[in-house]
């Protein structure tokens, strides 16, 4: 099997839904570049302001 290495790996969707969610798949996964925030960052966060959920996920550290 080849492996492209110019390929970019991103962490996105499904149950990752919060900062926190991001946050647990990245410290426990590995070979990805960086999370991919969508409807997680401006659909879901109804109750949040958008900056402030697009900050939390700006603070995940891995």
């Amino acid at each position: 099997m080849k492996v492209n290495k110019d390929a970019i790996v991103l962490v996105h969707g499904g149950p990752v839904s919060s900062p926190e969610d991001a946050s647990f798949v990245l410290n426990r996964t590995r070979n990805w570049h960086g999370f991919y925030g969508a409807s997680s960052m401006e659909r879901l966060p109804t109750e949040q302001a958008p900056t402030e959920q697009a900050r939390k996920f700006k603070a995940v550290t891995f």
